[in-house]
């Protein structure tokens, strides 16, 4: 009895209605239909779950992360003060930005797919030429084939590469060249931009000189939309500055980031740019850091599944911080030596 009273009073502390009465047992007073009927309305009323629901930001993985701002390629390349914010905004945002209206370059870049395509086709000839395969070809997650464009190249590469496509490599330089120097004009003016307006700099830190390369990717098999997982090589991404994505053709691409990941339609010759982690840490987090990759479905249009990507660290990132000190060159102080010894040449044969 002591047991079933304290129980009693724990159910009259928790539940605001007072539990049903027992069922009588024995004389038939009560019908035992009744007090059941009593007991699940009771249940009903007492033992109701509330309803929760938790912010976006308890499950960062899952929480969509902002579209990038589009700018004007001609406004960021005239300056324009608006093109200016827009890259200082999403930069602080998202770590990437979107740079439009590159018709002419989308051309350049459907012309060096056309060539470059080819070197896929080359392969078969690892083992008689292991250097240059495995120098410049590589593979990620076993569905991405992928050519690495080196801006700086060896007399003697220069030369393999042309015994390699005789036919092809003087119209293969010239296409990835145009583009890689386009690219690099305006990874140029965003790292102007982040460089002169950024409020913060790890005065220790140093972006280092990494060789510029430009990425052509041949994608055999579809990553699919659901399918967005972090690639196992995007440590290749961080070991330069900027990352600039094209495509000669509309094409999908997965921006990931910290927070989440968005998708988003680049329209022909636009250019993805995102932030690695080196720049983000370079200026202590006021910029954030980003990676994308382009997201291949079947499709009849041959560029559908190729793709660009010009790695660099631009030289308007590289500059130590102004310390107000100004180092006199190794010619300048031969040149000084040079001139006090003349000047006492000519002060000792005047007094002589």
């Amino acid at each position: 009895m002591a047991t079933a009273s304290a129980k009693g009073a724990r159910n009259h502390q928790r539940f605001c209605a007072p539990p049903p009465s027992p069922i009588a047992t024995g004389k038939g007073l009560r019908s035992a239909a009744a007090d059941d009927r009593v007991l699940s309305d009771f249940l009903d009323v007492s033992l109701r779950v509330p309803d929760l629901s938790l912010p976006l930001s308890h499950f960062p993985s899952k929480s969509p992360v902002k579209v990038p701002a589009e700018v004007d390629l001609d406004a960021l390349v005239s300056g324009d003060e608006c093109a200016v914010r827009g890259v200082l905004d999403a930069a602080a945002e998202i770590g990437a930005v979107c740079v439009v209206g590159g018709e002419a370059l989308g051309e350049n870049v459907r012309a060096a797919i056309e060539v470059g395509k080819g070197v896929f086709e080359t392969r078969d000839g690892e083992t008689s030429r292991p250097d240059l395969h495995k120098k410049w070809f590589g593979r990620r997650d076993g569905i991405v084939d992928e050519f690495i464009w080196y801006r700086m190249r060896s007399l003697e590469m220069e030369r393999l590469l042309q015994r390699t496509w005789p036919e092809s490599y003087w119209a293969l330089r010239d296409k990835m060249e145009s583009v890689a120097t386009r690219l690099e004009t305006i990874a140029e003016c965003i790292a102007c931009i982040l460089s002169e307006h950024a409020t913060s700099q790890a005065p220790s830190k140093r972006i280092r000189e990494a060789q510029s390369a430009l990425y052509l990717r041949k994608q055999k098999l579809p990553y699919g939309r659901n399918n967005t997982r972090e690639s196992a090589h995007t440590s290749s991404h961080h070991r330069h500055a900027l990352n600039l994505n094209i495509c000669g053709d509309n094409h999908e691409f997965c921006i990931r980031h910290p927070e989440g990941s968005a998708i988003i339609m680049l329209p022909a010759g636009g250019i993805l740019v995102t932030i690695s982690k080196r720049l983000q840490e370079f200026y202590n987090g006021e910029f954030k850091s980003a990676s994308a990759e382009a997201l291949f479905q079947p499709a009849d249009d041959l560029f559908a599944s190729f793709s660009l990507e010009y790695m660099c660290s631009p030289l308007a990132l590289s500059h130590a911080p102004d310390d107000g000190t100004r180092t006199i060159s190794l010619s300048d102080q031969l040149l000084m030596a040079l001139v006090l010894i003349i000047l006492c040449h000519l002060w000792t044969s005047v007094f002589s």
